[in-house]
């Protein structure tokens, strides 16, 4: 009895495995096979990346500037600034609600100008942190303005895979896309000291520029569905 049990219990073993396996194949197969959502696999990478380089990069960048503006020695707020960013984020995701109320309004649209803001404001704070000129303001709203764009994306994305990600094959294809997520900001927290400060939020801009493409494309696929509906 000790000898069947520990067989069949093998072969449960070995075919959850191949239906992991089976199921993984499936979901890469899927998303291989559908434009709009490697669209979208792409714009959460990423942007997520980007946000993980921001977290890093915000309290350098930050304390910097308030030296330069108050002297050496100065004592940086850190937790009066991220009261800041989480305001700012509660304001964009608020934000977001009210475009969608638009009369014709599409996610698409409208997350394609959440990202063109982000890659700006995360543009300009890559300038002014690059020695050329120093404006603690400047880089506070830079900051600001970015945060907000990340209340604005977390509605939106959780939108858009609710339209584009089949429900069976969800968290495998989510899963999927957390390997290229993970692995930019790999690269980037290895080659961070390489990049400075500056480089990685310009790193990270170019990467929101990339995803605000992205989405432009995927919106003009979306629209082009709808009017031939």
């Amino acid at each position: 009895k000790a000898v069947a049990a520990a067989t069949s219990a093998s072969s449960s073993d070995d075919s959850g495995k191949g239906a992991k396996k089976g199921s993984i194949k499936k979901a890469f197969d899927i998303v291989r096979g559908d434009q709009k959502l490697m669209l979208v696999g792409a714009v959460q990478s990423l942007f997520e990346a980007a946000m993980y380089v921001f977290i890093l990069q915000w309290p350098p960048a930050i304390a910097g500037a308030v030296s330069a503006y108050f002297g050496e020695g100065a004592m940086t707020p850190f937790g009066t600034i991220f009261s800041c960013f989480m305001t700012c984020s509660l304001l964009g995701s608020l934000t977001f609600g009210k475009l969608l109320k638009r009369k014709n309004s599409m996610t698409e649209s409208t997350a394609t100008g959440m990202l063109a803001a982000a890659a700006a404001s995360m543009g300009a704070g890559a300038y002014l942190t690059s020695g050329a000129t120093t404006s603690l303001a400047g880089i506070m709203g830079a900051l600001c303005l970015y945060e907000a764009c990340v209340g604005m994306y977390f509605p939106a994305i959780g939108t858009l895979r609710s339209k584009y990600v089949p429900d069976d094959q969800k968290s495998v294809i989510l899963s999927l896309f957390g390997i290229p997520l993970n692995t930019l900001v790999v690269l980037a927290y290895l080659f961070v000291k390489e990049l400075g400060m500056s480089g990685a939020l310009g790193v990270s801009s170019a990467a929101l520029a990339i995803a605000t493409g992205c989405m432009a494309k995927l919106h003009s696929i979306a629209k082009k569905e709808t009017a031939d509906a």
